[in-house]
């Protein structure tokens, strides 16, 4: 914004920056604290789910990430309670510490099947009105 003429101001239009789109989150991820009812399955290993949406999920891993993030993809199996979603393809986008001190890996969907989209979105949102209720 500028101020013109002292009294009033005048908006600027600000440039986008393809980049900040490429990595800003566009869809809410739901928190999970079960661990021992909701996990994702990969390679063989399951991990607790940390969040999930219909874009990705956040996992919590020991020390190494189920697969590597140099853009490798793996058939993912999440289990959310008693519903099971399998054939999701998942690829690590980063692997960090959380805030305590845990490793934590984040994995996008990739070439995810429309019908187990919608489904996932159905069932995600179950979980947010159940979680919200119970609040």
């Amino acid at each position: 914004m500028k101020l013109t003429n002292n009294d009033s101001l005048e908006i600027e239009q600000v440039v986008e920056d393809a980049e900040s789109d490429a990595v800003s989150r566009k869809a809410y991820r739901l928190p999970l604290r079960d661990k021992d009812n909701y996990f994702l399955e990969m390679n063989g290993s399951a991990y607790p789910l940390l969040d999930i949406s219909v874009e990705g999920a956040c996992i919590a891993i020991l020390d190494t990430p189920p697969i590597s993030a140099d853009g490798t993809k793996a058939e993912c199996k999440v289990v959310l309670g008693d519903q099971v979603f399998e054939g999701l393809q998942g690829q690590v986008v980063h692997t960090s510490l959380d805030f305590d001190g845990g490793w934590i890996c984040g994995i996008h969907w990739t070439d995810t099947d429309e019908l187990i989209s919608q489904s996932l979105q159905q069932a995600l949102l179950a979980l947010r009105k159940e979680m919200f209720e119970n609040a």
